[in-house]
């Protein structure tokens, strides 16, 4: 997959795009399905499948919350994006040049003069240009002077229900730690993935070694402890995690904290991948280590038989 940073003035030498425009928060099921979508169109028409993201999220650029995390990182959703087969992924800077275009201007300016596009696949409620103006009608219109082709998608709903899959309804999940709900909608294990760090040894005095590391740049999860898979140098493992400011050893960072059930190799340094299976119980200030102790043991059992070990 080939990754090119654009703005309004840079010339790109790639052409004959199938394109869809998103940020693809998460790659979710409904977005997985309109990926798909793209790489058979672009395939049937031989053209160049393509995603153009914006960057930093509109949301963001507007200060429409005052905190804004992706569910995933960059780093992460260019992984998905690559294994999934999307050929070009354009990044796009959001900023007030490109946030003051109309919709006419952003298709004549970006999407035909720059970008030439042969196809745009979009959802019905697609939105473009300066205030959200531009609809599916305009788009409509727009492409039959410019020579581009529109393929509209009806949005993916929800398993037995009406709904359709929604990053912002997955962000408020993460968030509760409901993450039966949350690995349903991406159709995978949700992720946290960083560099292992040396800890205060405590819980290595306590028996339970743990591989530790600061969250990455993405939404985080509820304070608590954890049922997870534990992924380092491509081999997977069952184990129990604890993310939070550790309340009883008087914590103020934030810490991911996992321990590997039958691991006890030295791995600091090294690259882990933490997936998030289920919420076992919220974190706790305890009286003492022994308290802790005494729970951190009922919290394995819990883990361990949600495993099957």
């Amino acid at each position: 997959m080939k990754i090119y940073n654009l703005n309004t003035k840079t010339n790109i030498d790639q052409k004959n795009f199938c394109l869809t425009v998103g940020n693809f928060d998460g790659i979710h099921r409904g977005h997985q399905y309109v990926i798909k979508e793209v790489l058979k169109v672009a395939d049937e028409n031989k053209l160049k499948s393509a995603i153009l993201s914006f960057n930093p999220h509109p949301k963001i650029f507007f200060k429409k919350f005052k905190m804004f995390s992706n569910i995933i990182t960059k780093e992460n959703k260019l992984d998905l994006l690559k294994n999934m087969g999307i050929s070009i992924y354009l990044d796009y800077i959001f900023d007030s040049q490109l946030s003051s275009l109309s919709a006419e201007e952003f298709v004549d300016l970006i999407l035909v003069k720059q970008l030439e596009i042969k196809l745009i696949i979009v959802g019905a409620d697609f939105r473009f240009g300066k205030n959200r103006s531009g609809n599916l009608d305009l788009l409509n219109d727009l492409s039959l002077k410019n020579n581009f082709q529109v393929k509209v998608i009806e949005p993916v709903k929800l398993t037995n229900n009406d709904a359709k899959y929604s990053s912002s309804l997955i962000r408020e999940q993460i968030k509760k730690g409901l993450f039966k709900e949350v690995n349903s909608a991406l159709n995978r294990y949700w992720q946290m993935t960083g560099n292992i760090i040396k800890g205060d040894q405590r819980a290595s005095k306590m028996d339970f070694p743990t591989a530790n590391m600061f969250p990455p740049d993405q939404i985080l999860p509820k304070y608590g402890v954890y049922c997870v898979n534990a992924i380092i140098e491509n081999k997977k493992y069952c184990g129990i995690s604890n993310f939070g400011q550790r309340p009883t050893v008087d914590g103020s960072k934030l810490l991911l904290e996992t321990h590997l059930f039958g691991f006890n190799d030295n791995i600091y340094g090294k690259e882990l991948t933490v997936e998030f299976l289920t919420f076992i119980r919220p974190e706790q200030k305890f009286k003492n280590f022994e308290k802790l102790t005494e729970q951190i043991k009922k919290d394995i059992i819990t883990a361990k038989s949600y495993h099957n070990l």
